[in-house]
């Protein structure tokens, strides 16, 4: 398979693939991109096309467009992935095709997302969500058709980065359009540039694993990482705002009124109650709970004025019935599903039944590859709540001794009783409003 990672885009190439379903119009903007007749409109195989535009060597791979999970033939998955070939060295943007013309709602975005995990990388650092048939919106801003195709959408932009096109129909304003979409993939090359370059300062100023342990062990990370971004950038940083304070771009709460977003990624076992925990949660059947989760998924829904992703991840097994490296790079990949800005808290799912020094071990070996920080942002969610038939948790929790203290000491005590079988969505609130505290 070929890399998403690429390079920085010259000044005089440019490679870009299209993602969508079918009849979204993604040929259509590649021939828009092109300048030129470039592509079939009935896409049955990926391909790419080059031409000069703006004085740049454009690429353009264009692929077939997906239907819903179910009816998407394998055909179509198979070319999505061997599109990434095609794209070599690496696409230096990925564009989302949307038409303008339709509903972009939770039934589109699992089509979206059954396909996107195909690739196997994150995409999101260089997704565009490009608009297409944008002379249909007439006088409407594209920012209004935003806001009135409803909470999925803001959603996927989120994870976009909040970048935006629009693509028109008609030749002259089409020209126009493809001039500002190489503006915004210039920017958005940029900007990842600039980021990679502190990542390595910041590496640089804290020097190697041992001073960090020693730093931590003063107790003092916080006020050592702001020193640190201070030397960075040569300048005193802007004061941080407290976690969940939800200032962020389009989605803000505080000063608009609008609660913050959250993203909640389940951890556990198998058979932990995951899947059943984050389909209370999103108040739906998001995620299968008949079969083995074996990679990382997400789901979204407004619940009570909030923006909510919950992740689902693949458990962890004691008995060998899971692939520990394959747990772990799931692990690994989930916090990339959560949009920019939002607070992500890790739920650790544990069962209302046995917990020994043996799930102790397994929650603090799997937990590690998530970096020493989280469990800053851990809490313990009890599934399964019914079984504990009027006891207390604070009950189970003694009888249960040293192994759980241990865990809910590492997260400070955070904890929620969850109990799949009641559809109250006043425990949903109660959780959420327990993230939000933390």
């Amino acid at each position: 398979m070929a890399s998403l990672s690429g390079s920085k885009p010259t000044q005089s190439q440019l490679v870009l693939l299209l993602l969508g379903e079918r009849e979204s119009g993604k040929s259509s903007a590649g021939d828009a991109i092109l300048s030129r007749r470039a592509f079939d409109r009935k896409t049955t195989r990926s391909c790419r096309r080059a031409a000069t535009v703006f004085g740049l060597q454009v690429s353009v791979v264009d692929t077939p467009g997906w239907l819903s999970p179910s009816t998407t033939p394998h055909t179509v998955s198979e070319e999505l992935v061997r599109a990434l070939s095609l794209c070599h060295p690496g696409p230096d943007a990925i564009l989302l095709v949307l038409p303008t013309t339709s509903m972009f709602c939770q039934e589109e975005w699992r089509a979206m997302e059954a396909q996107l995990r195909l690739l196997g990388a994150p995409i999101w650092k260089r997704a565009i969500v490009l608009f297409t048939h944008g002379d249909k919106l007439g006088a409407l801003p594209v920012q209004e058709h935003i806001r009135q195709q409803g909470g999925t959408l803001r959603w996927l932009l989120e994870r976009c980065g909040n970048r935006y096109q629009v693509m028109s129909s008609t030749s002259r304003t089409a020209r126009l359009h493809v001039r500002e979409l190489f503006q915004k993939i210039r920017r958005m090359a940029e900007l990842s540039e600039h980021i990679r370059e502190i990542h390595c300062r910041v590496s640089a100023q804290l020097g190697d694993l041992s001073m960090r342990e020693e730093q931590r062990r003063n107790g003092r990370p916080q006020e050592i990482e702001m020193t640190v971004m201070v030397n960075v950038y040569g300048s005193r940083p802007g004061r941080r705002e407290a976690s969940g304070s939800g200032r962020r771009r389009g989605v803000a709460g505080g000063a608009d009124g609008l609660k913050p977003a959250l993203t909640l990624i389940l951890l556990g076992r198998r058979k932990s109650g995951k899947s059943s925990a984050g389909n209370m949660i999103l108040q739906r059947e998001e995620f299968r709970r008949d079969a083995k989760t074996t990679r990382c998924a997400a789901g979204h829904a407004e619940i009570s004025g909030r923006s909510v992703t919950v992740v689902d991840t693949p458990g962890w097994s004691l008995f060998g019935r899971a692939n520990p490296e394959q747990v772990r790079r799931e692990m690994r990949q989930s916090p990339s599903l959560s949009p920019a800005g939002s607070k992500v808290t890790f739920l650790l799912a544990v069962p209302v039944d046995s917990f020994a020094e043996k799930d102790r071990k397994a929650v603090e070996t799997y937990l590690t590859v998530l970096g020493d920080g989280v469990w800053r942002s851990t809490a313990v969610l009890f599934t399964y709540g019914d079984a504990l038939e009027g006891r207390t948790i604070e009950r189970f929790i003694e009888k249960k001794g040293q192994p759980l203290q241990w865990v809910l000491d590492m997260c400070d005590h955070r904890h929620h009783v969850c109990d799949t079988n009641t559809d109250d969505t006043a425990e949903v609130e109660q959780l959420l409003e327990m993230v939000e505290r933390s």
